[in-house]
């Protein structure tokens, strides 16, 4: 991953907290060797639109969020 800079403003975004079960079908998939599935604790919080949309990380929209732990 590249190393980019801190932002000098903090952040933000609204985006809804996603089921567990609906975290896990999204985020848990086998995208292939450069992505295996990710699993999903029961301890994480599942945030983002499930079609993406929206991200903190870009200027323009982008793809949504992902687990946080």
């Amino acid at each position: 991953a590249e190393s980019l800079p801190a932002p000098r403003r903090l952040r933000q975004l609204e985006v809804p907290v996603l089921a567990l079960g609906l975290c896990r079908r999204l985020y848990g998939t086998d995208l292939g060797q450069a992505l295996p599935p990710r699993r999903i604790q029961d301890d994480m919080i599942c945030a983002g639109h499930p079609r993406g949309g929206k991200d903190t990380c870009k200027v323009t929209t982008g793809t949504s969020g992902g687990a946080w732990g």
